[in-house]
């Protein structure tokens, strides 16, 4: 696990400002670090030392010195690969996966991509050709993003590497700032920053001094794919999706350090567990984490039965004392953009808690999304029921009642968009924070973003759209489709690669490997969603390996105690930031609104600590990113 920085066509120093970009993500590569720069062109990395520890030392060179890699990820069948690729006469210096790669691609070109199943964002320079190919796996594990201009093209894994050349200004775009506050995370091709993109999960760049084009190399599979995948029995999908998972988590526990394990006692990350055991020869280590408040923010009773179930080395943290504001500020600084999933705070403080003890943490991130584990796949089902009711109903007396819960958040949210024709728009509603009317409050008159007519079903109607017509595919698996294009990679991976590669911890997912990805999406609706049985097939899958109560246990996400940290601990200081004279005086937002959510809140008649949540998390990265305030 490496972080890379490259930059073509532009002019710099490389004893200065490349060299210093690259260090700027010395935490995701504490190990090693390694540069190279010829006419125009430099490379740079830094590494977490996994694999062939001593020798996969970055910038690697093939044999003939025509072509360069530098590589963030991991290539989990690289032994198959050297294999084939030593029988077709290539010969290998070091035991890494890195070199591979580049081999793969002096033997197939860019084909080379199709090729690899792991995570990966990979930079290789063609010599020969004087060609740039920037690539990102298949799902978006990694992430990779970039700046071009019409003579050249600056890319990183992080964006602060990125902004630290002095021609790239730190302005705001207003279609960033919009999907913020819309989803609490950026939504690729686009970032926060003007100018600054994500490269889009299974896509490349090709760039030269005199061009720059971006394709797509894989995506889930034609019609016809998905049509042959949909004839296989419950019995025969159960089979396959454990024969693949096993595969995959015997992949993901290749490494030459310490391998451990998230633990949280759900479904996913207990199906890992258990087959981390059957595949490791002493006990798998695993990590959980709970809030001392209890309730639901307290999940070390559910892993911590799992853990002796499966007789593994449990390590547990509890959070009581923790300085909040320290740990906020710190984490902003790592996400580079603004970041409202306010999980990654209890994820960060996992990860440097494992990282005490392993180097590598296998995750099951990815189950909900491939095989149905939201709320909102099924309800969605009664759009068409639901929208056969008199519109007094609907437009009137249920929102109304609805609105007189306020802590019954999915409730409110079900009534207000059942009654949306468009899927894409349904899709959206389920999602957003701020909605366009709520936006158009939030954003002052003079805001950059005010003036841009934003709909947020745009961002997802591309992806919903794509099989309207298909008989391939049903309405469910339309939405988990959006879901693995756009929440999956921009919201919860960027999530957990921040969060874990904060603390230098490498976290593998073995759930999204692109074999599980492409036969999910070939199953039908209704094997993955049966009545109010969510994962239904998932769960069918792993009875034999899973106990019956983690089976049985309803969906419990990472909750985390926002609410109570709002009235508490985060009380004073998130009032001062989001309403000081500092925050006013930037002019993006309302201050009436703004002060009639705190009120609402803090009285109790509406719930906004997510909204309110992404205001404190927009001011600190404003002064973090915009004004320069040191940590």
């Amino acid at each position: 696990m490496c972080a890379i920085y490259g930059q073509l066509g532009f002019q710099y120093n490389a004893k200065t400002q490349a060299d210093n970009a690259t260090d700027m993500m010395a935490h995701r590569g504490p190990d090693a670090r390694g540069t190279w720069h010829g006419a125009n062109i430099f490379l740079g990395m830094r590494r977490l030392s996994v694999i062939d520890i001593n020798g996969g030392h970055q910038p690697i060179w093939n044999e003939s010195k025509t072509s360069c890699i530098v590589f963030n990820g991991e290539i989990y069948n690289f032994h198959e690969l050297r294999r084939l690729l030593e029988t077709k006469g290539h010969s290998f210096s070091t035991a890494s996966d890195t070199e591979v790669i580049l081999h793969a691609y002096d033997e197939w070109d860019v084909d080379c991509l199709r090729r690899l199943n792991g995570m990966f964002a990979i930079a290789i320079w063609d010599q020969k050709q004087k060609r740039l190919l920037i690539a990102r796996d298949r799902i978006g594990e990694k992430p990779l993003y970039y700046y071009r201009k019409p003579n050249g093209v600056i890319f990183a894994s992080e964006i602060k590497s990125i902004l630290s050349h002095c021609d790239i200004s730190r302005e705001i775009n207003p279609r960033g700032l919009s999907n913020f506050f819309a989803f609490g995370h950026s939504m690729a091709p686009e970032t926060i920053y003007k100018g600054i993109f994500k490269l889009l999960p299974g896509h490349y760049i090709l760039a030269t001094e005199q061009s720059f084009d971006i394709k797509e190399y894989w995506d889930i599979g034609a019609e016809m794919q998905l049509l042959e995948y949909g004839k296989l029995s419950a019995a025969d999908y159960g089979e396959t999706i454990l024969r693949l998972l096993d595969d995959s988590v015997r992949r993901r526990m290749i490494a030459d350090v310490p391998v451990g394990a998230f633990l949280s006692g759900g479904v996913d990350s207990t199906a890992i567990v258990a087959l981390m055991q059957r595949h490791a020869s002493v006990p798998v280590k695993t990590f959980s984490l709970g809030f001392s408040i209890g309730g639901s923010y307290n999940e070390l009773q559910d892993a911590r039965a799992v853990a002796a179930h499966f007789d593994t080395e449990h390590h547990e943290l509890l959070v009581e004392h923790v300085d909040l504001v320290e740990t906020l500020r710190r984490l902003v600084y790592h996400y580079d953009e603004p970041f409202g999933d306010a999980a990654c705070f209890p994820l960060y403080l996992l990860s440097n808690f494992a990282r005490e003890h392993v180097k590598v943490v296998l995750s099951g991130d990815g189950g909900d999304e491939l095989f149905g584990g939201y709320r909102r796949y099924a309800v969605d089902r009664l759009a068409s029921r639901y929208q056969m009711l008199p519109n007094k109903l609907i437009d009137r007396l249920i929102p109304m009642l609805a609105d007189r819960m306020p802590r019954l958040r999915r409730l409110k949210r079900t009534v207000h968009t059942l009654p949306l024709c468009s899927q894409a728009e349904r899709y959206a509603s389920w999602l957003v924070l701020f909605d366009p009317e709520m936006q158009s409050e939030l954003l002052s008159t003079g805001s950059i973003a005010h003036e841009i007519n934003y709909n947020p079903a745009s961002i997802t109607s591309p992806y919903i759209d794509r099989f309207h017509h298909s008989q391939g595919i049903g309405s469910a698996n339309k939405m988990m489709y959006a879901d693995l294009k756009t929440l999956l990679p921009d919201g919860y991976m960027e999530k957990t690669d921040k969060a874990t590669m904060a603390c230098s911890l490498e976290a593998r997912l073995p759930i999204l490997d692109h074999r599980l990805v492409e036969l999910a999406f070939g199953i039908p609706d209704e094997f993955k969603i049966r009545g109010r049985s969510l994962k239904w097939i998932f769960k069918q899958a792993l009875r034999r390996l899973v106990p019956p109560k983690v089976i049985a246990r309803p969906k419990h996400g990472f909750a985390v105690p926002l609410d109570p940290w709002f009235r508490g601990e985060l009380k004073e200081f998130a009032y001062d930031v989001i309403l000081d004279e500092r925050t006013r005086r930037r002019g993006y937002f309302d201050v009436t609104f703004v002060e009639r959510l705190w009120r609402e809140h803090k009285s109790g008649r509406n719930v906004w600590d997510s909204q309110l949540w992404l205001l404190l998390n927009f001011e600190l990265w404003s002064r973090i990113y915009l004004d320069g305030d040191a940590l």
